[in-house]
């Protein structure tokens, strides 16, 4: 298939789904993952809104430190897919998988800045490369505690797996993509019925 980042869809509903989602094939096939260099990550990372230019001056800065920014977000990816997944399942999640996330969510720093309206919490100008991997550390630990938890699901397309906020109102969504998943899922069933056996 010879996905990048720039044709990746992003179909999660939260950027740490979508982050789950730069691997493709998760439900057999062949995976295919498109975090395959540090300026992959910042591109997915600025396409997600995760990213800010102090990150992309200390990726640039720093290749080493980008590199194992690399390797730290794809164990996150990793552990976060394994934990949501198996919420959607009704099955406890790894507790090494949960205290990686809490490990690297402690990491994150974020600062009160006043508005107009208030306060609100901002990212600190950080150009350290794991910062981005501390973000979405806390990006996910915040949706582990979030109200709409229970509204996220793995899609169960031919060799899909792709997980997905349920924003519909009836939250009754199937598929990462109707006309994807969903379509291929009602030709598959039209063929098996209507084949010679």
């Amino acid at each position: 298939m010879n996905r990048t980042i720039a044709s990746l869809p992003l179909r999660g509903g939260h950027p740490v789904l979508d982050l789950a989602n730069t691997v493709a094939a998760r439900r057999g096939g062949e995976e295919e993952d498109v975090l395959r260099a540090p300026a992959d990550l910042l591109a997915w990372a600025a396409r997600a809104g995760a990213s800010s230019e102090a990150l992309a001056q200390g990726f640039a800065d720093d290749p080493a430190a980008a590199g194992a920014a690399l390797l730290a977000a794809r164990g996150l990816r990793e552990a976060l897919f394994r934990i949501f997944s198996a919420l959607g399942r009704d099955d406890e999640p790894a507790a090494d998988d949960l205290a990686l996330v809490e490990s690297l969510a402690a990491q994150a720093q974020r600062r009160l800045r006043r508005t107009a309206a208030g306060y609100e919490w901002r990212w600190p100008a950080d150009p350290a490369p794991m910062a981005l991997v501390h973000r979405l550390a806390l990006m996910t630990a915040e949706l582990l505690v979030d109200p709409r938890l229970p509204r996220v699901r793995e899609c169960p397309g031919h060799h899909c797996g792709w997980l997905f906020l349920d924003t519909s109102r009836g939250g009754q969504r199937r598929w990462c993509a109707e006309a994807d998943c969903g379509v291929l899922d009602r030709v598959r069933r039209h063929r098996a019925r209507h084949s010679g056996g």
